[in-house]
């Protein structure tokens, strides 16, 4: 009888916040991995221009709304 071999993948639970590690920054993109549940994404390694939003520009948006 031959050895099989069985994989399996876990699938990302929706019922916990992620808590990633993200691998170091190697290139636009880095790597990160959900100690949870195994999930991946890929995380940007800078912020655009547009991408952020001072203390100022918060509050600003809160009180607006």
């Amino acid at each position: 009888m031959a050895d099989a071999t069985i994989e399996t993948t876990k699938a990302p639970q929706a019922d916990h916040f992620h808590r990633w590690r993200i691998e170091e920054p190697n290139g636009p993109t880095s790597r990160g991995v959900c100690k949870v549940c195994g999930a991946e994404k890929e995380f940007k390694n800078w912020l655009a221009e547009g991408d952020f939003i001072t203390n100022e520009e918060h509050r600003a948006m809160a009180s607006a709304a």
